[in-house]
């Protein structure tokens, strides 16, 4: 028979709150910033205007609900021309976001998830 145990947990100030609702959302957004940041290389140019309106729209959100997208009116059309464009730039391509997640994913979120690790552990 195996005996039942309790355990009594004291919670060092505001860490219960950082682990159930900030560090979560931090690393979502971290997230999104990593995807941003992988991504903009490989922004066609065209007349250069898209790659600044991505970069200026940022990351935008909330509450673990966050996108990164173009104000540039014509950027979905491009996104999705086919993998055979011939693009004037060496190394950009279409579904540029979706490449980014693809290719970098493991490090997008590894990253952003060390970068938010709680600081109280060294305390426990």
């Amino acid at each position: 028979m195996i005996k039942s145990e309790s355990i009594k947990v004291n919670w060092i100030k505001g860490v219960q709150e950082e682990i159930t609702h900030n560090t979560p959302d931090k690393i979502m957004h971290d997230i999104a910033e990593n995807t941003l940041a992988m991504t903009y290389p490989t922004i066609p140019e065209l007349t250069g205007k898209m790659k600044r309106t991505t970069l200026a729209h940022g990351v935008k959100g909330s509450n673990l609900n966050y996108t990164i997208g173009s104000y540039t009116k014509y950027a979905s059309y491009v996104y999705v021309m086919p993998k055979k464009t011939n693009w004037n730039t060496l190394g950009t391509n279409a579904y540029w976001f979706n490449e980014a997640w693809v290719k970098h994913s493991k490090s997008i979120v590894s990253e952003a998830v060390e970068r938010n690790k709680l600081k109280w552990q060294n305390k426990i």
